[in-house]
């Protein structure tokens, strides 16, 4: 979904300006640069960057500052938080949003003419604004890469996308709908006591987000049935749980309650925010998670990227499951921008992850094969991402064939190896094996003084190890080998 087509042209292009401006870690960036970067012309530029800076002094964070002089702008305290407050303040002002807002969750609370009027609306504005946000909300590429897609019922496709959208703007900075805080915050406790629930704050910020959406669209009488994709489970705190929603949720008695409770714990199961739920799937998904999971054992037990001598088939199997597991939650719910704000770094991710991305490959080509999705590069790039996390915390790091010794011998610098070995996992991650002998296995030699007489690997110098700021090129370095290990391994194969 282009979430920014909710804002308007020129909005759009000021959070381009500011983009540019976070992404560099100069204070002080060329006008130039920010025109070819951002595709705009030098009076559209002077006209956008006023209004720019006048933007920055409603967000509340004083700090940061926008200056332009000499043909440089010169900015303080601008990052991507900034991006995001201002985003939020340019949706709010958003037509756009407004009659999104009326049409999915307020349309209860007033007539359509009053909201016109409230709105200094003309009726074909209105059509025409109704027109361009279905337009932004018909994503027809999510509904296509399902092989479910078109047993999911409509209500479910919809609270995906409001969840997504509020998720994607609010995040964190403020309550989208402070009228039902108390409300939500009530029923995160009751839900926290009654299945032993221990929630982070960023838990806590999805699981009212989900509360509240699942609340205004139940006020507005959009009812839910999911009986055909899940059920269920007999569970002795479910009558208490039935009961909270009768007593508390408007319209709730209405609705079928065991699909929304149902759809509250897939929810719940598809964020870990609880590890089981009383739910059962219908036999169509369990066919497809446990088809899934057989084959991606096959991919994981046949790839040339890990030691298949010390992978276990009882790791395979581990590692098979939560990617199926992850695979049919997505179909099922859409949540892949529920779960990422920002776009997917594909070249960071294969730089210092290569082994795990080229398997991540592998897995999402075997996953558009045997569920037969269409996905668009996004969502490729998307459930790649989302796969190598999983592999990063499943596959031990020691068997992956881009794992990079290093041979480290300080001669002027007395440095604490247990404390320096902790550095270099913070800095280049995992993957690391150290050593202060060298010997045929060692890849990059790393001192305090150049050696003349080592030739076949590279040689990092650092002066001062214990200054991170210069361990650039010794990142670089551990990327270049990790991909020259990595090629020769797949070419004999």
């Amino acid at each position: 979904m282009d979430y920014l087509a909710f804002l308007e042209k020129n909005e759009r292009t000021k959070l381009g300006i500011l983009g540019v401006l976070a992404e560099n870690a100069q204070r002080d960036v060329e006008v130039k640069q920010i025109i070819d970067q951002v595709s705009i012309t030098r009076y559209k530029f002077n006209q956008l960057i006023d209004e720019l800076i006048q933007d920055l002094g409603s967000i509340q964070q004083k700090d940061c500052q926008l200056t332009v002089k000499d043909n440089l702008v010169v900015c303080d305290g601008i990052d991507y938080s900034i991006c995001q407050q201002l985003q939020l303040i340019y949706l709010k002002q958003s037509p756009r949003f407004q009659v999104f807002e009326f049409e999915y969750l307020n349309q209860q609370t007033q007539s359509r003419q009053k909201f016109r009027l409230d709105h200094f609306m003309s009726q074909s504005k209105y059509y025409a604004l109704r027109t361009q946000v279905e337009n932004v909300l018909d994503n027809k590429a999510v509904t296509q890469a399902r092989p479910i897609g078109g047993s999911l019922h409509p209500e479910l496709v919809e609270r995906a996308k409001i969840s997504n959208i509020y998720y994607h703007f609010f995040n964190g900075i403020e309550d989208p709908f402070p009228e039902l805080e108390s409300q939500t915050s009530r029923f995160c406790n009751f839900l926290s006591m009654t299945f032993g629930i221990s929630l982070t704050p960023s838990e806590r910020l999805k699981l009212k987000m989900f509360v509240q959406i699942q609340i205004k669209r139940l006020a507005g009488r959009h009812f839910l049935n999911i009986r055909h994709m899940a059920t269920l489970e007999r569970d002795t705190r479910l009558p208490f749980l039935k009961n909270y929603y009768l007593e508390n949720v408007p319209h709730s008695g209405e609705s079928d309650i065991d699909s929304e409770i149902c759809f509250l714990f897939l929810f719940l199961r598809s964020q870990r925010i609880m590890a089981s739920v009383p739910v059962k799937f219908c036999q169509q998904l369990q066919q497809q998670y446990n088809s899934g999971s057989k084959h991606f054992e096959r991919v994981l037990a046949e790839t040339p990227v890990i030691n298949q001598t010390k992978f276990t088939g009882e790791d395979q199997q581990k590692v098979a499951q939560h990617i199926a597991q992850l695979t049919v939650w997505l179909m099922m719910f859409d949540y892949f921008d529920f779960t990422e704000v920002i776009a997917s770094d594909q070249s960071h991710m294969a730089m210092d992850f290569p082994a795990l991305t080229i398997l991540g490959k592998q897995l999402v080509d075997e996953t558009i094969k045997v569920f037969d999705l269409q996905l668009c590069d996004e969502c490729r790039a998307k459930l790649l991402k989302s796969y190598v996390k999983i592999l990063i915390a499943d596959v031990p790091s020691s068997l992956a064939r881009d794992n990079v010794t290093i041979c480290v011998d300080f001669v002027q610098s007395i440095v604490p190896m247990d404390y320096f070995a902790k550095l270099l996992v913070a800095n280049l991650g995992a993957g690391i094996v150290l050593t202060n002998q060298l010997s045929s296995d060692v890849d990059v030699f790393l001192s305090d003084i150049y050696v003349a007489s080592i030739h076949d690997i590279p040689q990092v110098t650092l002066l001062d190890p214990l200054k991170t700021s210069n361990w650039e090129k010794l990142r670089q370095t551990v990327a270049d080998v990790k991909q020259t290990k990595l090629e020769g391994f797949l070419a004999a194969s």
